[in-house]
């Protein structure tokens, strides 16, 4: 709502994009911006959401940190990129697709003004760019992503004081023993920045840095200004969700034997063992899988005798046989969301540690991940996905299909297709067998409705 709300707004309109009567119509909307954005506001509160009183502005992008368990390591990563690195005016520059990266030197990254004065700069000239077409909206795309390279020692607090890096490395080490020796151990290698764009569009999208990074590379951000979801949804992630995406190079040979449409599933898998593996006494947060990317918590607001769920967490795979495994999980959300610290809460437990928590869930991806690799979709993982799925048995009507009604059965072991017997006169099975796409249809799991997706 607040990206559509300040699309319209005075300070984002070009006065001379049209007629001579547009003029005195921008003018109008400035004079009544107070009222126009109170009436957006008195318009959620009727919806029963609940309203920062005070404006906020989209905040601009930060530094990225490059690090990895072994400080050395990342030399030698940036070593392998030596084929993609241009110098310009004695600086050195990664041109993607999409973004442009600029590898600080080490010696000047403490130039905080400096930093903020290019940013802001970079913001400023997008804004004077667009202001013809109208457009005043800022295309991040634009602004030059500043690198740091930890190749000593790991950033520190000054740095990044959102995100523990020594208590991240620390849990990846007590949660996989092996990481030391392991090259492509996930979450070896991290990137993390307070702020960034998207991070799955940032690696999905800039296919030439993509190629070179390892196998269980992992971005990690504290807040997002563009985050991507399924179709065409994008929005911004405020601070209180754990948001990373992981590269995850699927060889070819696997395709017939370990198909790349389960990732999805092992991911969701990742989540929810990580959760509930965190620590002890963490095993009974009740959470739950709907097909086939969304991760549902049990509602703290659930009548008695009558539990409902709510979505925390969801899941984006993109690219064929490169990758990036996109995860954002509600941890520390306030309330009206619903996040992982409230059923902490609840249960008495100690608040998720986002550190902690990424570290865990890496590990248990990885583990998931290499067991499908050796075995592929098999019963044990089968097992372990009904166990933490809502949708066991359940009834629901397929609206391509002519609205007829089928009992879910599961999904097929070939292509992960949703498995759903039609249900007659009575609710007794047909003996017809209906396997559904998930790129082509969406699950109503409130509704028991499988639509057609638009």
């Amino acid at each position: 709502m607040r990206l559509i709300r300040d699309r319209f707004a005075a300070v984002n309109l070009n006065p001379n994009a049209a007629g001579p009567k547009f003029k005195e119509t921008v003018k109008a909307l400035e004079k009544d911006e107070s009222l126009r954005s109170d009436f957006f506001k008195a318009c959620l509160l009727k919806l029963g959401l609940q309203v920062n009183p005070l404006e906020q502005a989209v905040p601009s992008l930060s530094r990225l940190h490059l690090s990895s368990v072994n400080a050395s390591d990342v030399a030698d990563l940036m070593s392998s990129w030596q084929e993609i690195i241009t110098v310009e005016g004695g600086e050195d520059f990664i041109k993607g697709e999409n973004d442009t990266f600029h590898l600080e030197d080490p010696e000047t990254r403490w130039s905080m003004s400096a930093m903020k004065t290019a940013i802001s700069d970079a913001e400023k000239e997008t804004l004077e760019e667009d202001a013809e077409s109208g457009d005043r909206i800022i295309d991040y795309n634009k602004v030059v992503k500043r690198l740091a390279s930890h190749t000593v020692e790991l950033p520190s607090a000054k740095e990044t004081p959102y995100f523990n890096h020594a208590g991240f490395y620390s849990n990846l080490k007590h949660y996989n023993p092996r990481l030391l020796s392991n090259t492509y151990a996930f979450g070896r290698y991290l990137l993390y920045g307070e702020v960034v764009t998207s991070t799955s569009t940032m690696l999905e999208r800039n296919p030439i840095l993509l190629k070179l990074l390892p196998s269980g590379f992992t971005f990690t951000a504290t807040t997002q200004v563009a985050g991507r979801g399924r179709g065409s949804n994008v929005w911004v992630s405020p601070p209180g969700s754990l948001m990373f995406s992981t590269v995850i190079r699927h060889s070819m040979s696997l395709t017939q034997t370990a198909p790349v449409v389960f990732v999805q599933y092992l991911a969701a898998l990742a989540i929810v063992e990580g959760i509930q593996s965190y620590d002890r006494g963490y095993s009974s947060v009740p959470i739950k899988l709907k097909w086939p990317n969304d991760v549902y918590a049990l509602d703290p607001q659930s009548e008695e005798g009558k539990p409902s769920y709510v979505k925390i967490g969801g899941i984006l795979v993109n690219s064929s046989y490169t990758l990036v495994v996109g995860i954002g999980i509600n941890v520390a959300n306030a309330a009206p969301t619903t996040g992982l610290n409230i059923l902490a809460s609840r249960a008495k437990l100690e608040p998720f540690q986002p550190e902690k928590l990424l570290a865990r869930i890496l590990t248990s991806l990885e583990a998931i991940y290499g067991q499908f690799s050796r075995t592929g979709w098999d019963r044990n993982l089968e097992s372990l996905y009904y166990k933490h799925w809502l949708h066991s048995d359940q009834i629901v009507i397929l609206e391509a299909e002519g609205g007829v009604k089928a009992k879910v059965k599961g999904i097929t072991r070939d292509f992960g297709l949703l498995l759903a017997e039609e249900l007659g006169w009575e609710d007794r099975p047909t003996g017809k067998m209906w396997q559904l796409q998930s790129d082509s249809n969406s699950f109503d799991f409130f509704k028991g409705l499988v639509k057609r997706k638009l």
